[in-house]
């Protein structure tokens, strides 16, 4: 019961992170909702996303099954991103944050409640 309140402690700590990122930084708020987005809707691993903004290569998350076409024009959305002049607050949240899946804070971005998240494994 104590790890389960402090997952939930952690999510609704990130959730807040992610309101001051909206209200502080509209324009990389606008850039990431486009991204996680984009990542949603080409059905690509959140992993995938967060390993790219990390600059760090994480094979299991690489995608495999993805026209390598689609794959350069998603990987071009992703680095006009790291190119936002306030990047370093998103990378920070997510350093902030690392005990927390990537797809658990990009979920988070994209509006979902804590409450549904915890416990929630299925999702990479």
């Amino acid at each position: 019961m104590t790890t389960m309140l402090a997952g939930m402690n952690e999510l609704h700590e990130a959730k807040k992170d992610v309101e001051s990122l909206k209200q502080e930084y509209p324009e990389l708020n606008e850039q990431l909702i486009h991204v996680v987005s984009l990542t949603r809707q080409l059905q690509l691993k959140y992993g995938y996303m967060g390993s790219l903004l990390r600059d760090k290569e994480l094979p299991d998350y690489e995608p495999k099954f993805v026209r390598g076409s689609i794959l350069s024009l998603y990987q071009e959305e992703v680095q006009k991103l790291k190119e936002n002049p306030n990047i370093v607050q998103l990378k920070d949240i997510m350093k902030k944050h690392r005990q927390i899946s990537d797809s658990k804070l990009f979920l988070l971005i994209l509006g979902a409640k804590p409450e549904l998240l915890q416990g929630s494994t299925i999702i990479k």
